[in-house]
């Protein structure tokens, strides 16, 4: 439905056991070293994702949709989704 939900969180800001829990997914998913995720066709009522994880060494944006979304990045868009709906 074109509904677009945008989230910014800075860890140092966050209640600590909601920073390291995202610490925890974004360590667990290997964020930093997910390969680039080609593009897909977009489907009727799929959701598409963009994150960016910035750190005092890396940044990184990982784009994807429902249809090639990587496994190990189910849970931490689970819980970022979790935090938007609570924000």
């Amino acid at each position: 439905m074109g509904r677009k939900v945008n989230l910014s969180l800075d860890l140092t800001t966050l209640p600590p056991d909601q920073a390291l829990t995202l610490e925890r997914l974004i360590d667990e998913s290997n964020f930093f070293k997910l390969d680039e995720i080609p593009p897909t066709s977009p489907v009727p009522d799929g959701f598409t994702y963009s994150i960016t994880v910035e750190t005092e060494k890396n940044q990184c944006t990982i784009q994807a949709s429902e249809t090639n979304l990587p496994l190990a990045l189910r849970p931490l868009i689970d819980y970022l989704q979790s935090l938007a709906r609570s924000h």
